[in-house]
């Protein structure tokens, strides 16, 4: 139980940072969105982990589902300009997290919600 406790508080803490960045720059997903994305997966993995299913095996469902959810964020404008991606794959990774929350994974939880972060925020990167 413990553990399911600090993963709520650890699915806040990164899905509100990173939806914060996101929220702050007037993108598509905000704090909400991203905290959500977190939990589901992180809630999918944790059931898994509990029923003595094996994680493989939704983690990979995770991925396939939430591949769909990006597919559908993605738009064509116009002709030649593709909006929304860095959106879809965002969710993609905030998926990932949750699993990695879920596990108790916390060294690469940190890590990972550092880059994601950092990779959001650099400008030089676009």
């Amino acid at each position: 139980m413990l553990n399911f406790i600090i993963g709520i508080v650890a699915i806040i803490l990164c899905g509100t940072l990173i939806g914060y960045e996101r929220q702050h720059g007037s993108k598509v997903i905000g704090i909400r969105t991203c905290i959500l994305i977190i939990l589901g997966s992180f809630l999918f993995t944790h059931i898994s982990t509990i029923a003595g299913g094996d994680p493989a095996r939704i983690t990979a469902q995770i991925v396939s589902g939430v591949g769909f959810i990006g597919a559908g964020i993605i738009f064509k404008n116009g002709t030649k300009e593709i909006i929304h991606l860095t959106t879809a794959v965002l969710v993609w990774v905030l998926a990932a997290l949750g699993s990695l929350i879920a596990l108790s994974q916390w060294l690469e939880v940190v890590i990972i919600t550092i880059v994601i972060y950092f990779v959001l925020k650099l400008k030089i990167l676009k």
